[in-house]
């Protein structure tokens, strides 16, 4: 299904059979052996990132799984120089530049992993930042495999809400923005939107920096800021492509915005993601931009706030009591029983089985337009849209804390 990046791959030679039979030790004594038992252990346990972090007598491994990081190992420093210079090699980055930061990626392929599926091909996104004790390397693992084919896959609570969100995505022009905090998954979300949208009749070009999957049909182009390829040229030149849907990494400046509301409204699709607090707050952020009231109010047709939170594992769920002011904070009944994992063998005892989102969906209407092009303050565009039917993210992870899905720990720790 997904195509392969344009850089070499690199093969795990070392099929799980084998690994069951050598020890840790053993592994580890050259450093391809190291960096194979540290993406396989990454992988087997869900990791999403491995920081390679290099201290004063020791260099630490450490795994972030569903949003913590956890310590995998400490090595000695005299392995810090040559894991670094191979992580470099096969990134195809310079390995005498120690002093600046670098960006590269490579993939790697895995024949078979004790506990996962055979055969997977892992695109891993390396970025080397200079220390006082050295650089540390951080490896963002990006699992084709996880992205999900259509918005069913999002998690979202309610057929209702996938609904809204198709009718916002499925029109032939107008601009569709992700919101939230870094990290919340408003990529992820756009990729999911790009599956479901393409197929062999839709011109679909992409402006993104990096590239996270690779998308066939789908026409993707990495930006080069050092070399002047910025969101905002790319906007300038993108419509002699004859796109049918645009989607831009991140909407970050005022050019960038304005040129993007510009290439929504000569009748495309566009697709970015912008920092913001809630749905409504994206509208007045856009604004706050200096961009014309009349440019957003015509050129938005809809906002998917999102927020991640660790989901319960199923095998181990556990009822229990959250403390009173987690409850008084959500507004929840302190009589009822909530659900937690407990930690069993299916999730390594942590409890958790990855994350999942809550949302905010915003959908602009005539009315919405109205109001935003006589200045709305950011309290009538709120109570318009609850009149309208506006579920919360709050709200939203009220929901999936009454199914068993999270804690209300974890929602309220993602909408404070």
């Amino acid at each position: 299904m997904f195509l392969l990046p344009p850089n070499d791959i690199i093969n795990n030679s070392m099929p799980a059979k084998k690994n069951n039979n050598i020890s840790d030790a053993e592994m580890s004594e050259t450093i391809e052996g190291l960096r194979e038992k540290m993406l396989s252990d990454a992988i087997r346990n869900g990791a999403s990132d491995i920081h390679i972090e290099p201290g004063y007598d020791s260099m630490m491994i450490r795994f972030r799984i569903a949003g913590d990081l956890h310590p995998w190992d400490r090595r000695q420093l005299s392995d810090q120089e040559p894991l670094i210079s191979h992580l470099k090699v096969i990134s195809g980055l310079d390995i005498l530049k120690h002093t600046l930061p670098q960006e590269g990626h490579f993939a790697w392929s895995s024949e078979q992993i004790s506990g996962t599926a055979d055969g997977r091909i892992l695109d891993i996104r390396t970025s080397f930042f200079p220390t006082a004790y050295g650089e540390t390397v951080v490896l963002r693992i990006l699992n084709r495999g996880d992205l999900p084919e259509s918005l069913d896959a999002l998690g979202f609570s309610t057929a209702d809400d996938i609904a809204l969100t198709r009718k916002i995505i499925h029109q032939s022009h107008g601009m569709v923005l992700a919101a939230g905090p870094a990290g919340s998954g408003k990529t992820f979300t756009l990729y999911a939107i790009l599956n479901e949208l393409r197929n062999e009749n839709k011109n679909i070009v992409t402006l993104e920096d990096p590239i996270e999957y690779y998308l066939p049909t789908v026409r993707q182009s990495q930006m080069r800021p050092d070399q002047g390829f910025t969101y905002a040229m790319g906007l300038r030149s993108i419509l002699r492509q004859d796109p049918d849907i645009i989607m831009v990494g991140e909407i970050r400046d005022l050019e960038t915005a304005e040129s993007a509301i510009r290439a929504s409204l000569t009748g495309r699709l566009l697709l970015s993601t912008i920092h913001a607090n809630s749905s409504v707050a994206t509208v007045t952020r856009l604004i706050d931009m200096n961009i014309d009231k009349g440019l957003v109010a015509y050129a938005l047709s809809g906002v998917i706030s999102k927020r991640l939170v660790r989901k319960n594992c199923e095998a181990c769920r556990i009822p229990y009591h959250p403390r009173k002011e987690v409850l008084d904070a959500l507004g929840l009944d302190q009589k009822e029983a909530y659900m937690r994992g407990n930690g069993c063998e299916t999730c390594g005892n942590t409890g958790i089985a990855g994350r999942i989102g809550i949302f905010e969906i915003l959908h602009i209407d005539d009315d919405m337009q109205r109001l935003i092009i006589e200045n709305a303050p950011h309290a009538k565009l709120f109570e318009y849209a609850r009149a309208q039917g506006l579920k919360t993210i709050r709200e939203d992870g009220i929901v999936k804390i009454h199914a068993g899905i999270t804690t209300p720990e974890e929602v309220l720790k993602a909408v404070s």
